[in-house]
């Protein structure tokens, strides 16, 4: 799922509360359901749902085609279809659409039909209660099982029947299991882009830390911010992607003291610095020894070698 155009801002002060969108807000009851068309409401605005939010109301946007941009509280952001959008009650939201964007807004009393056994409660509790934009598996399998859902609490809402409440209780769960699978996957499959991600930032450190690059140029490569870069690096590390330059830059200057007897100087140059001098303050700034005084230590004490390379 692709982002961009990502801001972030402090939430307006105030923001209209409705039942839905337009409409005074009333009291609902726990059976209570409304599912339209995205184009219901939207097209008719130019395909633009203005800043507002829900007192007690659960809703979901699915989009299937076309981008979306999307605001939830004080973050604004593009987002590419199919996805899901999870929105509990109060949080503040905003959406502008692409004309003919394709897709369904299901709105529920958000402690009603999804969760009135204690085990359903349970289960999707994780959907009531952070906002979230979930990207949904492209596989056309996988978006139809989505719409076939929806479109069966759409017939049964236009036309309801014998026993609606309870069709819809299990169409609604079957529909939110689903999207509680498609929210598991989809952190996996983040977690496991961002690894990938780490992985890629420590072949091009090794590659090039005698080169000096700043930060910048190894985010360039691998097409993301600073930020990202240094986000992902803390989160799998605990180090800034800038930490991590320093410490391979300063474990190879270590290794070079212990093994080989390269003169203080030359050993500088061979790590690329322009200057011997300030190779001896990033040394020393970095292990509290200068460069010559800790090749001294670990020659008196060689059975704690290893202790001098962590």
């Amino acid at each position: 799922m692709q982002k961009n155009h990502v801001s972030t801002s402090p939430s307006p002060v105030l923001a209209p509360t409705f039942s839905l969108y337009g409409e005074a807000q009333t009291s609902v009851s726990p059976e209570f359901i409304h599912i339209e068309e995205i184009s219901a409401r939207s097209a008719a605005r130019n395909w633009q749902i203005e800043s507002h939010t829900h007192e007690g109301l659960l809703q979901f946007l699915f989009v299937f085609s076309g981008t979306a941009r999307i605001q939830l509280d004080g973050s604004e952001q593009d987002y590419e279809s199919p996805l899901a959008v999870v929105i509990p009650p109060r949080v503040i939201h905003a959406f502008k659409f692409l004309p003919q964007t394709e897709g369904y807004v299901l709105t529920l009393d958000a402690d009603g039909l999804a969760g009135q056994s204690e085990e359903a409660s349970r289960m999707f509790s994780v959907l009531r209660t952070e906002a979230d934009v979930i990207g949904l598996n492209r596989t056309d399998q996988s978006i139809q099982r989505f719409r076939s859902l929806l479109e069966q609490i759409d017939i049964e809402f236009r036309a309801p029947g014998a026993a609606s409440t309870r069709f819809f209780v299990w169409l609604i769960r079957a529909l939110l299991l689903l999207l509680v699978r498609e929210r598991l996957r989809s952190e996996q499959e983040s977690n496991d882009h961002a690894a990938d991600l780490t992985d890629q930032f420590r072949t091009l450190l090794e590659a090039h830390f005698t080169k000096h690059w700043p930060v910048q140029d190894y985010a360039r490569q691998l097409n993301l911010t600073e930020s990202r870069l240094n986000r992902l690096c803390q989160h799998r590390f605990q180090q800034t992607a800038f930490g991590l330059i320093q410490s391979r830059l300063l474990l190879e200057a270590r290794r070079k003291l212990v093994y080989t007897g390269t003169s203080i100087s030359q050993l500088s140059y061979e790590l690329g610095f322009t200057d011997p001098a300030y190779f001896c303050r990033f040394f020393k700034k970095l292990t509290g020894y200068a460069p010559s005084r800790f090749r001294t230590e670990v020659s008196k004490r060689p059975s704690q070698i290893n202790d001098f390379l962590i």
